[in-house]
């Protein structure tokens, strides 16, 4: 995933744009390595305030100069700027940044987060399970580093996860189950094998002491999603 114009989110894009343009019907494919298949209306990339997700609702703890990544349609940078916050919402979804630009965000760039360097921020808000960008257990360092770099003394990383059970869609059936591999596909187009992270709050906090951060765990749900928010212990 750490790449500019990565192949393997051209479905997603093509996808968000046809939605976009009025197919409202449009449907992702998320295909994973044993097989299985699960199918995603497009139609949640576009949800609104009132139908966030239980731990999407993340924006009471925000604080200060935000940076929003992998925003995609601007669903939580929209709700932001709102309420009055400075954002800067990043994507490395070309077609992402071309619907937020339409829709009117103030900020919005194809950036790829772990070459993205700026100005520091408060808060840095990393929802739709995005910290999943940093690809297995041992890509939780990179993340944090990157992140100690675009923070500001005192600032924090809202992220959310969810526990995956099914050991099944690892790469390695003894790996950690939730080092996912799967590709996306739209109607003809079928993206790449690519890599990503579901991590469970626990294990997420075990790897964040390592790396000299602290985590607190502010929603949870009953089918192991959370969102917490992380410090650096600087």
């Amino acid at each position: 995933m750490k790449n500019s114009n990565n192949p393997a989110l051209e479905p997603l894009g093509q996808a968000l744009l046809a939605y976009w343009r009025g197919k409202k019907s449009a449907e992702l494919i998320h295909e994973f390595k044993n097989g299985q298949k699960r199918s995603l209306p497009v139609s949640v990339f576009f949800r609104s305030h009132e139908e966030f997700l239980t731990t999407d609702k993340a924006i009471e703890y925000c604080r200060g100069r935000i940076l929003v990544v992998g925003a995609g349609t601007g669903v939580h940078a929209l709700e932001l700027e709102k309420q009055g916050y400075e954002v800067t919402a990043i994507d490395i979804c070309p077609q992402a940044v071309q619907i937020m630009t339409e829709r009117g965000i103030k900020d919005a760039g194809q950036q790829d987060f772990f070459r993205f360097d700026s100005e520091r921020f408060d808060t840095i808000f990393m929802l739709g399970h995005n910290i999943g960008i940093c690809e297995t257990l041992k890509g939780i360092k990179g993340l944090l580093h990157r992140c100690e770099k675009l923070i500001r003394p005192g600032g924090q990383l809202l992220v959310n996860s969810v526990k995956e059970p099914e050991v099944a869609n690892s790469p390695s059936p003894k790996g950690y189950p939730g080092e996912l591999e799967f590709r996306l596909s739209y109607e003809k187009n079928v993206g790449p094998w690519m890599r990503w992270l579901h991590v469970d709050f626990s294990t997420l906090t075990s790897h964040a002491l390592k790396y000299g951060w602290s985590a607190e765990k502010l929603i949870e749900t009953e089918e192991g999603g959370f969102l917490a928010r992380m410090r650096p212990n600087l």
